[in-house]
């Protein structure tokens, strides 16, 4: 090959190559295949385990190219090699004998995701109740004890059975869909506490999780997390995103509260936080009042978090001028807070203060 022209490619193919990694860098992520087992349902009524419904979910969640669903032959084969150990029971009656339970439990569920290795597993149940017929599934989180989360359906006749249980497969689908990102976004904040991302990288790849589902609130309790930490540069984000959650948690059960809990994160403080420091004094007290309503639903056993709600309050109410109303928050603080509180003090000396 001629020297000039060798000299031309090489440059134009390291070219190539560069404009290759860029562009796969920058490609948005697409979301990793979950790995699901469907179990056999118990059938109530005939004391066996129904296939049927179990079928349709396999076939419609082979729609889904982020679901992996694990062959239902895995699954029997499983349940066949660890049956006498969770199924083989003495049944009891006038004459002892002994007989299959088939019962499909999360105790069983757990065994087995230990041989097949699935991410999430989902078993259920099917019953007669009056004149109707009722499935209740589970989905089972690896790692998790049972049941999981449910969903339910219920009808009048058989006929109903395969459309009611494809509807049913798509909520199911969206909420794996939903954990599926959740598990993704969790692994990015690993990264980052790990140093393998930087903190402006990370914050980016969680608000792109969060477009994508803007109705998680563990998503959002991930992000104003990150925000947190650069307060500074982020009080309008905070606010944002605290609200965001706020509004959410009216919808949303004990799950999404634990999260938070979980993550150490209070939205209404980290809200009436930016409004204090603004010197709104009325958007505080207003966070601040519902925080007390609202959150956290155990005062039993967060009473040192209620007694800091109160003393907050109490402050802002003193800042308007509301002395009664705060000299009732700051006693209240006083209630809840623990001994060595750092608040305790300052409690105390706002109820001598407000009485002046």
């Amino acid at each position: 090959m001629n020297d000039k022209i060798k000299y031309i490619i090489a440059p134009l193919a390291l070219l190539s190559l560069l404009l290759t990694a860029i562009l796969s860098f920058a490609a948005p992520s697409q979301t990793r295949r979950v790995s699901v087992a469907v179990f056999p349902f118990n059938d109530i009524p005939t004391g066996s385990l129904n296939r049927d419904i179990p079928a349709i979910l396999h076939a419609e969640f082979s729609g889904h190219a982020f679901i992996e669903v694990i062959p239902a032959e895995v699954i029997t084969e499983t349940l066949y090699e660890i049956g006498p150990a969770f199924m083989w029971a003495e049944q009891e009656g006038p004459e002892k004998r002994g007989g299959v339970l088939w019962t499909i439990a999360p105790k069983i569920v757990e065994k087995i995701n230990e041989t097949v290795t699935a991410q999430f597993s989902l078993y259920g149940n099917i019953m007669q109740v009056g004149g109707e017929w009722r499935v209740d599934a589970y989905i089972l989180k690896e790692g998790k004890s049972g049941p999981g989360t449910a969903f339910t359906i219920t009808g009048k006749n058989d006929e109903e059975v395969p459309s009611r249980v494809k509807e049913m497969s798509h909520h199911m689908a969206e909420w794996l869909e939903r954990e599926n990102v959740l598990n993704e976004a969790e692994e990015d904040i690993r990264h980052y506490m790990g140093g393998m991302l930087s903190y402006d990288a990370v914050t980016k790849k969680m608000e792109n999780h969060v477009r994508r589902y803007g109705e998680s609130v563990p998503l959002h309790a991930l992000l104003l997390d990150l925000y947190l930490k650069e307060r500074e540069r982020n009080e309008e984000h905070i606010v944002n995103e605290g609200l965001q959650i706020i509004a959410l948690l009216e919808e949303t059960g004990a799950e999404d509260v634990r999260y938070l809990l979980s993550l150490s994160l209070d939205p209404f403080d980290a809200v009436a936080g930016v409004y204090e420091r603004k010197e709104d004094w009325k958007g505080a007290i207003t966070i601040r009042k519902n925080a007390l309503n609202k959150f956290p639903f155990r005062p039993d056993v967060h009473e040192n978090g209620l007694g800091r709600d109160h003393y907050f309050l109490a402050r802002s109410l003193e800042k308007k001028g509301m002395k009664l109303e705060a000299k009732d928050n700051y006693q209240a603080a006083i209630t809840y807070l623990e001994p060595l509180s750092a608040y305790l003090r300052p409690a105390k000396e706002g109820v001598e203060r407000v009485k002046e």
